[in-house]
């Protein structure tokens, strides 16, 4: 049973971990359920929203321990040796003792973002061009050809530029691309995802990179085993899944040949199936001996896999993702690293569908950190489900934009196929609006 003490936000102090706020967790930017007092900027935000909060003094003061330079276990330790001896195949990746420590500064690029409108054009054109890259990487892969990852690093340089400029582009790009190989386009998305991610987290450019790098090629082993075997429908056998996991190996031998692939890449593809509680593959690594990198990259495999349409099986809303991954705090992922990321992707991130509460349909251009039910929207539907000839875009944060009864918010999120809006029709919403209702988004 949780132990709660009520105290004023004046007292809050550095290691406190905040339980329950004097307000529904949805009218702040706060992580759902609890979070802990880490920084002075952290108690100025709380005093913002709040008159008093309740903590959990059981809880104490704990830190962010995820962030921390690896350290196997002994397990690990006696895993290494006895592979040593025997003369099996070892990773120099996962134990090398160099692995650096990441410095974290959240909010660090809040003040040079740019609007949606004047980084979008950029966004589409790179965003295209590293899609096509990877789509012929992967081709060249599986027709036999040599791994060139050249071009692709140079591409991703400039997405995380971009993003860095605005998050919000990329992931709205991404989640309009529901077409073509599910591997490659979840690649793309997860690397997006992780780039926005480590953006949120004030990651430095050059570990930005490095990230979003080793997420968009961390699948690449899969390009050596067959597509009926990823794709198919049911479930596999116990021989199935251990081909089907040979791909994080197969990446690795095959990124460790190219000279253009860095460390911190290797790092990426061989952890990014491990998980927190030690359930993982291929090592079976837990808690902080995972790399941090490769413990975002798991997560938003994971979120971009269950949040994305594939050609078998149901698929989830991202705040029905957002839901799910909360159960998974201290399980599957940090509850940290969860919290952090419902903060910085939102519970309704761009390229979202929602409906909203007065029966219009839209479109997330991009989420609100402090209010999560009034994203900014482009309106598709009105509220009797009829196609807007000439869609506008909303800041349902707005006054201006208030009803007379009330001025609406996101009721919930709707799968596309559920209003029959595809990727493509969409699209062809925007092109078809593009000289009338969305010069507010675009121009």
């Amino acid at each position: 049973m949780i132990t709660k003490d009520k105290i004023s936000v004046s007292h809050l102090q550095i290691g406190m971990y905040v339980c329950q706020l004097d307000r529904s967790w949805l009218e702040t930017p706060f992580p759902f359920q609890g979070f802990y007092i880490r920084t002075k900027h952290e108690i100025e935000e709380v005093k913002r929203f709040c008159d008093y909060v309740y903590i959990d003094a059981e809880k104490g003061t704990q830190s962010y321990k995820e962030n921390t330079p690896f350290k196997p276990s002994p397990l690990l330790v006696e895993e290494k040796k006895r592979q040593a001896e025997s003369g099996e195949a070892k990773s120099k990746y996962v134990f090398a003792s160099d692995l650096k420590k990441i410095p974290l500064h959240i909010g660090k690029y809040d003040s040079i973002t740019k609007p949606f409108k004047k980084e979008i054009d950029n966004a589409k054109v790179l965003f295209s061009d590293l899609s096509y890259s990877v789509e012929q990487l992967s081709f060249n892969l599986r027709v036999g050809k040599g791994l060139d990852v050249s071009e692709t690093k140079k591409l991703t340089k400039s997405v995380v530029k971009s993003v860095i400029n605005n998050p919000n582009t990329m992931i709205w790009l991404s989640r309009l691309k529901d077409k073509g190989d599910y591997t490659y386009n979840h690649s793309l998305r997860s690397s997006v995802l992780a780039t926005v991610f480590g953006r949120h987290l004030g990651l430095e450019e050059d570990d930005l990179i490095s990230l979003a790098t080793g997420v968009l090629l961390s699948d690449i082993g899969k390009t050596k085993i067959k597509r009926e075997l990823l794709n198919k429908s049911g479930e596999l056998t116990e021989k199935e899944m251990a081909i089907v996991r040979s791909h994080v190996e197969l990446g690795v031998e095959m990124l460790a040949k190219d000279k253009n692939v860095e460390h911190w890449t290797l790092v990426i593809v061989e952890t990014h199936h491990e998980r927190f509680n030690g359930s993982g593959y291929p090592y079976g690594l837990v808690g902080a001996e995972i790399p941090f990198f490769g413990q975002i990259a798991g997560l938003v495999d994971v979120f971009d896999a269950i949040t994305s349409k594939k050609s078998y099986g149901q698929y989830m809303t991202p705040s029905e993702a957002m839901d799910w991954l909360y159960t998974q705090r201290d399980k599957m992922f940090s509850s940290k690293l969860i919290d952090d990321f419902i903060q910085a992707i939102g519970l309704y991130p761009a390229g979202t569908i929602v409906e909203l509460t007065d029966n219009s349909i839209g479109l997330v251009v991009s989420h609100n950190p402090e209010k999560r039910l009034r994203p900014q929207v482009l309106m598709l539907r009105d509220n009797n489900k009829n196609d807007i000839q000439s869609s506008k875009t909303v800041d349902l944060s707005k006054r201006a934009f208030m009803s007379k009864v009330d001025r609406p918010m996101v009721r919930k999120a709707i799968l596309p196929e559920s209003l029959n809006l595809s990727g493509d029709k969409i699209q062809g919403i925007l092109q078809r609006n593009a000289q009338t209702g969305l010069k507010s988004l675009f121009g």
